[in-house]
């Protein structure tokens, strides 16, 4: 089982590398029924590199990119605010709390965390920690790889 590079207690429970694998591989009919078993709706493949904890509810756009050894919390959303399609960038060493929405053309930057319950609508630092409502703190994030 793989686990996090910087924080070993962190891996995937077999749920959620069966959904990264059906996410991967897209069997009619087995991934859909999965998906719907987990609250899921996932339009891209997983990297085999991403960590889920709890893989339920989780929605993610199409057009999301998702880098290395990012942790996604349950019942996160990552899609677009608008029509225009325009979707995260989410790069290596990002923590998503439970219950985050990445809303709109944003970057969240390496290493950077996400809190539970926090809305994210502009671009986000490096290593930085962001709470609430795009409330940026000033103190370095816990799970940044550096």
């Amino acid at each position: 089982m793989r686990r996090h590079p910087k924080y070993p207690w962190t891996s995937n429970p077999l749920a959620a590398r069966m959904l990264i694998f059906l996410s991967r591989h897209r069997l009619p009919g087995v991934t859909r029924l999965f998906l719907y078993y987990l609250g899921c709706d996932i339009g891209l493949p997983l990297p085999k590199t991403v960590f889920l904890p709890h893989p339920l509810g989780i929605v993610i756009h199409s057009g999301t990119r998702i880098g290395d050894n990012v942790v996604i919390g349950h019942q996160v959303t990552m899609g677009g605010r608008d029509l225009t399609g325009a979707s995260p960038q989410i790069e290596d060493g990002v923590y998503v709390g439970a219950g985050a929405k990445i809303l709109g053309d944003v970057r969240v930057g390496r290493g950077a965390t996400v809190g539970a319950n926090t809305v994210v609508t502009r671009d986000v630092p490096a290593g930085a920690v962001v709470v609430s409502t795009n409330r940026i703190l000033s103190s370095r994030g816990y799970y940044a790889l550096d």
